[in-house]
């Protein structure tokens, strides 16, 4: 690495008290997981990169569509229009952005299968989700592994974020109440202003940043009304009964995956799961010609449309598909991939 285009680069923030070049240094080394890779996601990662923190691991199911475009900077008309991978363009336009971060990016869904291993080596984890569960899940494993993260979450006009350290205050269970009830649809159906997004999501990046540097981090929750203009804090307490900060009991992190097939939230997405493991070969898919429209991406996952249907394949013979909105027929259509590409000899069972 060239220092001085280094010092360069990042000038106006190391002459800043708070920083210097030895805070800087500090952000090049640390490591962040952001999980989910839409509007939140995409708005704090890219300042992250920009202020230069080193390593980022973006992990998203869900492919870039139109309705994305109003509220997320990173993503662009042809993105939408080719259905890339969200995690794909995140990592593609972050590392045009500095080059001297390690950008890693991760098409799966989150889940208590892998989210231990997707945060157990990186510094902070960031909140990009959508969901009441995936929180849930992100604050148990961090629990676990006593490790902080960034909570984020935006509605209509509202936002909210709050640094959470289970290790010294509440965690997520703590604010929410026992018992609590989503509609399936809600992230669909609940709309959101972009200007909300970036306050948010700008809060939600700066007590990143704090934590990274070494800096004093705020530990109220932030509550944001982007109409009125209004930020609140709240001071919130550990509850003493709370079942994962005080009782260790991660009901979410225990879950495995029953549901072979599945609807994802918020998303046009259909999960599938094989019925036994399978592996891809990928280099095999991409000399087979098995179907015409195929592209493989670092040879680990493989994007196939078919008709009107799109597929992104895993390596581990996990799904991905899109242009379904029936179950059975989604796990139809992977089933006549699958077999095909058996016959090919590009799934080894």
């Amino acid at each position: 690495m060239d220092l001085t285009n280094f010092i360069e680069r990042f000038s106006r923030q190391v002459i800043l008290n708070e920083i210097g070049v030895k805070r800087q240094f500090k952000l090049l080394k640390s490591k962040v997981t952001v999980i989910g890779c839409g509007a939140t996601g995409t708005t704090i990662a890219e300042l992250l990169v920009r202020a230069g923190v080193g390593f980022i691991r973006i992990v998203d199911r869900d492919f870039v569509e139109l309705s994305n475009l109003h509220r997320t900077h990173l993503f662009r008309e042809s993105d939408a229009l080719e259905a890339l991978p969200k995690s794909l363009v995140c990592k593609q336009r972050l590392s045009e952005i500095n080059s001297l971060a390690n950008v890693e990016y991760v098409i799966d869904n989150v889940s208590a299968d892998n989210i231990m291993d997707l945060i157990a080596d990186t510094d902070l984890v960031i909140d990009g989700s959508d969901n009441i569960e995936t929180r849930l899940l992100i604050n148990e494993a961090c629990i676990a592994l006593k490790k902080p993260w960034v909570m984020v979450g935006v509605e209509r006009w509202y936002g909210m974020t709050k640094f959470i350290d289970a290790e010294k205050g509440a965690c997520f269970r703590c604010l929410v109440s026992e018992g609590f009830r989503r509609r399936e649809d809600v992230c669909d159906v609940i709309g959101v202003i972009n200007i909300n997004v970036s306050l948010t999501a700008t809060i939600a990046a700066t007590l990143a940043l704090k934590y990274l540097l070494g800096l004093p981090v705020e530990e109220e929750l932030f509550i944001v009304d982007a109409f009125d203009l209004i930020i609140e804090r709240i001071k919130l307490y550990r509850r003493p009964e709370c079942p994962a900060c005080v009782k260790k009991e991660f009901s979410y992190l225990s879950k495995k995956d029953k549901e072979r097939v599945r609807f994802t939230c918020g998303t046009t997405v259909i999960e599938v799961l094989p019925e036994n493991p399978v592996k891809i070969d990928f280099s095999k898919l991409r000399n087979n010609n098995v179907f015409e429209n195929v592209k493989i991406f670092d040879e680990r996952y493989a994007y196939i449309k078919i008709g009107g249907y799109e597929i992104l394949l895993l390596a581990n013979g996990k799904a991905l598909i899109r242009g379904v909105r029936d179950l059975s027929k989604a796990e139809e259509f992977y089933s006549s991939v699958l077999r095909e590409l058996e016959e090919k000899g590009v799934v080894v069972v």
